[in-house]
Formats: structure tokens, C-alpha cells, sequence
């Protein structure tokens, strides 16, 4: 009995402890912007690239927060390259990268794993019209503009949702 108390104790941990939560919800004080942020997420794990997410809010402006490795390749992605979400309606949803981005060592990781390898974190902007279509569509497949071509990849249905609850958490 007191092996099956301590396993479900186990498994109800880890599940709280991977639970998406809402990491910042503050009014900067020496800006005065209102500033959500959403814990960091893996939305793809495979052979092609790895790749977490987290949705930011300020004041008005919806941005997708990414960090990728794309195996241990060097790579950059320019302003204004497209990540492209494929939804369950066929619509394509397009959006802009906001600077300049190179891989770094470390920069496409979510702690430990991955630290030693070279990735990017970099944001792109969100219209409230896409975050709409986000809401409501479940996303397929999603692609990623680099300076070396593209990487893509289908999307799982859980992580489709934990996109949507991402955004759901911002509003």
C-alpha cells in the first residue's frame, strides 16, 4: 500500500511540476507596460530541430517566444524570416521574426539538456487575429524559416493544446 501511495505521489508531482503556468504578470515600474509571460514548453522533439515556446503579452502586443537547436548546427535567422503554422482548416498563419537572431551556445535550451549545444531564442510578433485563429484551430504542422532554408515538422495534438493553453493563460 505504501508503494502505490508514494508512485501516485510521484506521478501527481510531476505532473504539477509540468504544469504550463503564468511565470510573469507585473506592470514594469520603470516603463509602466503590463507585462505577461507563460512558463516555457517543448512544442517539437524530433531528428529535424527541438523546439520550446512561451507566449509574452505587453500591454496590447502578443509575441511567440521560441528557442530551437536544430541538432548541433550553427545557425541565424533574419528579421523578418516567417514561422508558419499549418491549421486544421488548411489556413496558414505567418509570422514575422523581430530581429536578427544567431545561434549561441546554450540559447536554444530549457535548462540542463541541450545547454552545451548551439540554438537561438528569438520572438515573433502575434496579431490578436491570429491569436483568434490559434484559439480556435488546432495547429498540424509548423515551419520555420532559417538563413539556411527551412525546418519542419508535424505538430502533435498535445502540443498543439498546450499552444492554445498558452494563450488562454494570457488573456
Amino acid at each position: 500500500m505504501k508503494k502505490i501511495i508514494l508512485a501516485l505521489l510521484i506521478v501527481f508531482s510531476s505532473v504539477i511540476l509540468q504544469a504550463q503556468s503564468l511565470e510573469k504578470n507585473e506592470v514594469d515600474e520603470f516603463t509602466g507596460n503590463a507585462v505577461k509571460q507563460t512558463s516555457w514548453e517543448t512544442f517539437n522533439n524530433s531528428m529535424s530541430f527541438t523546439g520550446y515556446f512561451r507566449i509574452s503579452k505587453i500591454n496590447e502586443s502578443y509575441f511567440f517566444d521560441l528557442k530551437m537547436m536544430i541538432g548541433s548546427k550553427i545557425f541565424s535567422i533574419d528579421q523578418g524570416q516567417e514561422f508558419m503554422f499549418k491549421l486544421s482548416n488548411d489556413e496558414v498563419i505567418i509570422l514575422k521574426n523581430l530581429e536578427y537572431t544567431i545561434a549561441c551556445k546554450g540559447c536554444g535550451a530549457k535548462g540542463f539538456a541541450g545547454s552545451q549545444g548551439y540554438g537561438i531564442q528569438t520572438s515573433y510578433v502575434l496579431t490578436p487575429d491570429q491569436v483568434q485563429a490559434l484559439l480556435q484551430k488546432d495547429i498540424i504542422k509548423v515551419r520555420i524559416y532559417t538563413n539556411d532554408g527551412y525546418v519542419e515538422n508535424d505538430l502533435k495534438s498535445k502540443n498543439s493544446t498546450k499552444i492554445k493553453t498558452a494563450l488562454s493563460l494570457i488573456d
